[in-house]
């Protein structure tokens, strides 16, 4: 009898013990699902002034007559890395303006970035100049992949990540929440003297360009301002299988939005030009039941460079109002474009074997061509479309330059530093050798640019007259 006392014991508090984890458990996957529902919030009512206001906020002290744009390209931390130099290049740069001579950085109207690029992007956004103190402890110098990984064996996160609402990238963007932009959502990016910034990611449903950006979201019916930044760089970084893509729920319709100009205008179009065939897909939004859910990842598979954020609203919109978002001044005279393109060119060892290479082998090279190919017809497209704008604007006594700077890889003079920058992976988990290197050569190669030179000289000819 003593003996089934016992035994009627130890089930009954064996049972307790799994009740009790069955509701921990289901307090977790409720959490998490209650968590990830709550990030996508309806904007309650359209207001085509709100891009207007947010430019007001942004304007600060900035000189009019000039006009200048950066572009993050991808490529991990190798690319935040990279792009982190170049900041503070432009910080140690002075130029003569109108109102004195002053630091370049500050100058810069907008960011457009992609993938690795993105948090360097957004953390200045969101920091300014606190950037130079902060960023590389919390993030260049930090083993984030290998805390990325900690988490995902961590049983506390295997409920969440089963929930099928919540993935990888989710995780990702939780860890970058909290330890590196702390809450911060895109009404935090709207500080006086602040740059735009653009974070670029891709719907994989179409392989298309998704900025987020308050024209997107207006096209959504989606509340920008209280949306995470973490989960856009989260979005924009997604490497296809390594990590899970961002979900972004559309709420279009709801809001009282009415759609560009250029949009019923593309559709006049006779031929299925480039603006057309990107009306339809942007139309394709507007349309919940065909798509309620978007599905984000990687910046770098549709722009690796950053650059098509320009192009598009320059040439493939061609709507006034919409290029006021990158050109926003009436008195503005000189336009500066900085490409910071973090890609590196490796040379395949198989090419000397007869063996055939390995299917992961053919993969990788392909990409990596096609994605060079991509970004070296992108620079020529912004090139040429920038010229042009530059001739049509150009009038008597109101001349208008423009300046093109390519800070990459292929600009480093030293064929061993370059070899070196080369052979860096695109991990998140760098050497404070890799970093120091990458930050020294973007700084090195902005600095030696003679067309960057000849864009300052040009502010201090302007001035001395």
């Amino acid at each position: 009898m003593t003996g089934q006392i016992k035994s009627y014991k130890r089930e009954r508090r064996f049972a307790a013990i799994a009740a009790r984890l069955c509701l921990i458990c289901l307090m977790l996957l409720t959490a998490a699902c209650a968590r990830l529902s709550a990030v996508d919030k309806p904007l309650k009512k359209w207001m085509p002034e709100q891009q207007e206001r947010t430019d007001q906020k942004l304007e600060g002290d900035r000189s009019s007559e000039y006009a200048v744009l950066l572009a993050f390209s991808g490529g991990g931390a190798r690319a935040s890395s990279f792009a982190y130099g170049a900041l503070k290049e432009l910080a140690n740069t002075q130029l003569t303006t109108s109102k004195g001579s002053r630091s370049l950085l500050t100058e810069v109207d907008m960011i457009s970035s992609v993938s690795g690029g993105s948090f360097t992007a957004a953390y200045y956004g969101l920091h300014g100049e606190q950037v130079f103190t902060d960023f590389e402890p919390l993030f260049l110098r930090k083993n984030i992949e290998h805390i990325l990984l900690r988490q995902l064996f961590n049983p506390i996160n295997w409920f969440r990540l089963i929930s099928g609402t919540y993935g990888r990238a989710d995780l990702a963007a939780s860890y970058y929440d909290k330890h590196l932009f702390h809450g911060a959502t895109f009404a935090d990016l709207q500080r006086p003297g602040a740059p735009r910034v653009i974070i670029n990611a891709t719907d994989i449903a179409t392989g298309i360009r998704f900025p987020f950006n308050q024209s997107a979201f207006d096209l959504l019916c989606a509340d920008r301002s209280v949306y995470p930044l973490s989960r856009a760089v989260a979005a924009s970084s997604a490497v296809p299988i390594v990590f899970s893509p961002i979900t972004l729920e559309n709420f279009a319709g709801s809001c009282g939005y009415q759609p560009p100009a250029w949009l019923a205008e593309a559709e006049k179009d006779t031929e299925a030009t480039v603006r057309k065939i990107a009306a339809r897909r942007l139309q394709d939004y507007l349309d919940v039941k065909k798509r309620p859910w978007l599905h984000l990842m990687d910046g770098g598979i549709s722009d690796n460079l950053g650059l098509r954020s320009y192009y598009d609203t320059m040439n493939i919109i061609a709507d006034p109002d919409a290029q006021v978002e990158v050109l926003d001044q009436e008195e503005m005279r000189h336009i500066l474009i900085i490409s910071v393109n973090a890609r590196a060119r490796h040379k395949d060892g198989w090419v000397l074997e007869r063996v055939a290479p390995s299917l992961l082998e053919i993969i990788g090279s392909v990409s990596a061509d096609e994605i060079a190919r991509y970004s070296d017809d992108t620079i020529e497209l912004v090139r040429s479309t920038f010229r042009q704008w530059t001739e049509d604007k150009t009038g008597e006594g109101s001349p208008r330059t423009f300046h093109f700077v390519d800070v990459s890889f292929d600009q480093v003079g030293d064929d061993s530093e370059r070899k070196f920058l080369n052979s860096i992976g695109t991990n998140f988990d760098l050497s404070d050798d890799q970093v120091d290197r990458l930050i020294a050569a973007a700084g090195k190669v902005l600095r030696e640019s003679s067309e960057f030179q000849a864009f300052i000289k040009l502010s201090q000819d302007t001035e001395s007259r």
